[in-house]
C-alpha cells in the first residue's frame, strides 16, 4: 500500500492556497519529529497574530513577530505515530497534519557516496527491493538547489517519503541502511534528512562566516553573486562543451571509414596500455561473440563495467545503451529478438575527454541470462573515429562556496535533530592540506547555526580508491588524516572504511557496512550503548634496535586479526634515508612486531598510508579495521 504524502506547507483550511498561515516543507505530512526534551515547531502567519499548536495532548500559544515569523518548543515528545498536529491562527486558519511521527532524526549529508541511491546498488542487495513497507523509516530528500545571495528560509523542492517497494530505489543507500540498523536498535521511528550532492567540495556546504579565512573562496562567492557574470560564464562553458562534442560527431569517420584499419586491443584495460597515449576524441571498439542456439532471441543483460568517459553501445547494429560520463556502471538490456544464433557483434563508441580512456579493469564484462553467460574480456579491435584536443573543463555552479549551504542546509536549521552523518571529502582531494581546517570549521559552523552546540557528528573516513591517481599521489591518505583529526572536537566520531573501498571505483557498492559502522558509532557516542564501534587502536610501542613492537587496544581487550598477505601498502618502515620500505610483520594477540632488512635503525612507521591499501590490514574480532597512521619513533638517548 502506498502512503499518500502531500505537502501542506502552504495550505490552511478556510483561506485556500494564499493563506498567510504556513509551515515549512520539513513540517509536512509524513514528517518525523525529534523525541525528547525540546522540539521546535515554526512557520509564518500575519504579523503579530497569535498561533496555537496542538500535539500529543499539548496546546501551546505564541504570537508572530513583526515579520510574521513564529515558533514554539514542544517538550518531552514521546515516540510513535502517526499523530495529528494542528496549527491554528487567530484569523481562523487551520493546518492539520494527520501523519506526524516522533522518533530519532538524523541529517545525512555529503557528496555522491551519501547521495547514491538504492537503484545503483540493487544488484548488490536485491532482497532489499522487495521487503514489505516500513513506515517507521522516513526520508526527507532535498533536491539539488544552490543560492549565493544568502540562507533561504525553505527548500525549493523537498518532500518526505516512507520506505516501501515503490520508493526504496530512490532512497540514499547509506541513509536507508542506517535507518534500518538504527530502527532495529532503538525501536522508534527514524527520520532521515538527506542533503547530499555528488561532486561537491566541503566549501559548498559551509556558511559564508565559516570561510572568512579563505579569501579565494570569498572572491569566488562574490563573483558568482553577480547574475550577469553567472549567465555569461555558464553560457560560454556550455558553448565550449557543445562545440567540442559537435566537432567530434561531425568529423568521426566511424564504422564507414575505409582508411582506418581495425587493430587489436586487450580489454578491459587502459587505452595507453595499448599504445594509445593521451587520446582525446572518439574511438570505436568491437568484438565478435558466439551465441548458443538456446540463447537465440532471448532478452539478456549486458554489463560493461565502467568507462572513461562516455559511451554508446550497440549489439548487432542496434543501440542498446548509452551513458554520458565515466562513473555509472554500464548495465544495459538487450531486447528480445536481437541476439542471433552463431556470430554476433558488440560495438562501443567511446568518447574520451581528457586522455585517460579506459574500460575499467576488474569489473564485470559479460552478456548473460538466467541460464547462460558470455564473457567479453580478452581480444577486441579498435579504430580511431576522430582525435582532437582535450575537452574544455566543465564548470558546475553547485560546487561554488556557500551555494548548497544557503539553499539546502539553511532551511533545516530550525528543525530539531539528533545528529549528523557526514560522508564527503573526495572532491577536496585536489587540495587535501586545507581539509582538516575546513571540515572542523563546517562542524562548528553547523553547530552554531543549528543552535545545538553539542550537535553530534559522525564522519565516514574515505575508503580505498586509486585508479584515477598518479602513482606518487597521497591525497586520500591526507584527507583521511584530516577526517581523523575532526575527532579532536567534542562529540565527533570517525568511522574507518579502508576495507570497504574498490580501488577502481569512486562509488564502492558496500554501502550497507558503511551504514552499519555509522550506526555503531551513533549508538556508542550518542546513546552510550556498550557496543564495539572502533577497530584496534595503537596504545603503545617499543623500539629494540631494528625491531618495533606495537601494542593495540580493542573493545573488550580481545586479540587483533591481520587479514590477507602483508603487501607494500600495509606496514612500512623508514630509516636514515627517509625512504619507506615494506616491513616484515608478525602478529600475535594484540601486538604486532615489525622489522625490515633494509632499515637498520627505524625512524618512522607508516600503516595503510596510501590511496587504496589492499593487503595486511588489521581488524578487531568484530571485523572493524584499524585507522591508518604514521608514527615518528624516538630512540634511546634522543
Amino acid at each position: 500500500m502506498t502512503e499518500n504524502i502531500e505537502s501542506f506547507h502552504n495550505k490552511a483550511e478556510g483561506k485556500g492556497a494564499k493563506s498567510p498561515l504556513c509551515l515549512p516543507k520539513l513540517l509536512s505530512e509524513g514528517c518525523v519529529l525529534q523525541q525528547g526534551k525540546s522540539t521546535r515547531i515554526w512557520g509564518k502567519t500575519e504579523a503579530h497574530k497569535g498561533v496555537t499548536v496542538e500535539f500529543q495532548q499539548k496546546t501551546i500559544f505564541t504570537r508572530a513577530d513583526e515579520t510574521g515569523d513564529w515558533q514554539i518548543m514542544l517538550s518531552m515528545l514521546y515516540p510513535g505515530g502517526p499523530f495529528s498536529l494542528t496549527v491554528r491562527s487567530e484569523t481562523g486558519e487551520v493546518i492539520r497534519l494527520q501523519q506526524v511521527y516522533v522518533g530519532e532524526v538524523f541529517v545525512c549529508s555529503g557528496q555522491s557516496n551519501m547521495e547514491l541511491p538504492m537503484e545503483r546498488v540493487k544488484d548488490q542487495y536485491p532482497e532489499e527491493l522487495y521487503r514489505p513497507g516500513e513506515p517507521n523509516i522516513r526520508l526527507y530528500k532535498v533536491r539539488e538547489h544552490f543560492d549565493f545571495d544568502g540562507p533561504l528560509s525553505d527548500h525549493r523542492d523537498a518532500s518526505w517519503s516512507y520506505c516501501s517497494e515503490e520508493t526504496i530505489r530512490s532512497f540514499s543507500a547509506v541513509s536507508y541502511f542506517f535507518g534500518r540498523f538504527l530502527l532495529e536498535a532503538r525501536q522508534v521511528p527514524i527520520g532521515l534528512i538527506n542533503i547530499s550532492l555528488g561532486g561537491t567540495p566541503v566549501e559548498a556546504w559551509m556558511g559564508k562566516e565559516a570561510l572568512l579565512s579563505y579569501p579565494k573562496a570569498l572572491e569566488t562567492l562574490k563573483q558568482f553573486q553577480d547574475k550577469e557574470f553567472v549567465k555569461d560564464h555558464m553560457e560560454e562553458n556550455e558553448r565550449l562543451q557543445r562545440e567540442w562534442h559537435e566537432r567530434i560527431d561531425q568529423q568521426d569517420l566511424g564504422l564507414k571509414s575505409q582508411k582506418e584499419s581495425w587493430k587489436e586491443i586487450i580489454l578491459p584495460g587502459f587505452l595507453k596500455d595499448a599504445g594509445i597515449e593521451d587520446f582525446c576524441g572518439s574511438i570505436w571498439l568491437r568484438r565478435k561473440f558466439q551465441v548458443p542456439d538456446d540463447m537465440t532471441g532471448a532478452a539478456a543483460r549486458l554489463w560493461l563495467g565502467t568507462m572513461v568517459d562516455s559511451d554508446k553501445t550497440y549489439i548487432n547494429g542496434v543501440l542498446v545503451g548509452e551513458t554520458g560520463y565515466q562513473y555509472p556502471p554500464r548495465k544495459y538490456t538487450i531486447p528480445e529478438g536481437l541476439l542471433k544464433s552463431g556470430e554476433n557483434e558488440i560495438v562501443i563508441r567511446l568518447v574520451c575527454d581528457h586522455g585517460e580512456g579506459r574500460l575499467t579493469p576488474e569489473k564485470p564484462y559479460k552478456i548473460f541470462t538466467k541460464d547462460h553467460e558470455i564473457r567479453l574480456e580478452g581480444l577486441w579491435e579498435y579504430r580511431i573515429g576522430f582525435q582532437y584536443g582535450p575537452a574544455p573543463e566543465m564548470d558546475f555552479l553547485n560546487r561554488k562556496p556557500t551555494g548548497l549551504y544557503n539553499a539546502m542546509v539553511a532551511p533545516c536549521l530550525s528543525y530539531t535533530v539528533k545528529g549528523v552523518l557526514w560522508y564527503q571529502g573526495e572532491s577536496n582531494d585536489g587540495s587535501p592540506d586545507t581539509y582538516e581546517d575546513l571540515l572542523q570549521r563546517l562542524i562548528l559552523n553547523w553547530r552554531d547555526n543549528w543552535k545545538q552546540d553539542t550537535l553530534p557528528f559522525v564522519v565516514a573516513q574515505l575508503p580505498g580508491f586509486s585508479i584515477d591517481f598518479k602513482k606518487d599521489s597521497n591525497s586520500w591518505p591526507k584527507i583521511r588524516y584530516a577526517q581523523s583529526r575532526a575527532a579532536q572536537l567534542p562529540l565527533v566520531a570517525v568511522t574507518i572504511n579502508l576495507d570497504l573501498g574498490e580501488w577502481n571505483d569512486l562509488h564502492p557498492l558496500n554501502k550497507k557496512e558503511v551504514a552499519r559502522r555509522f550506526s555503531l558509532a551513533v549508538r556508542a557516542m550518542i546513546y552510550e550503548e556498550p557496543v564495539e564501534w572502533e577497530g584496534p587502536k595503537l596504545h603503545s610501542f617499543e623500539v629494540n634496535k631494528d625491531r618495533i613492537l606495537l601494542s593495540f587496544h580493542t573493545h573488550g581487550e580481545k586479540d587483533i586479526i591481520l587479514k590477507g598477505e602483508v603487501g607494500e601498502h600495509a606496514f612500512l618502515l623508514s630509516g636514515a634515508d627517509d625512504v619507506y620500505y615494506p616491513a616484515e610483520v608478525h602478529q600475535e594477540g594484540a601486538t604486532v612486531s615489525l622489522w625490515c632488512s633494509k632499515v637498520a635503525e627505524p625512524k618512522a612507521i607508516s600503516y595503510c598510508y596510501s590511496n587504496a591499501p589492499r593487503n595486511g590490514l588489521l581488524f578487531s574480532q568484530g571485523g572493524l579495521p584499524a585507522a591508518p597512521f604514521r608514527l615518528e619513533l624516538q630512540h634511546e638517548g634522543e
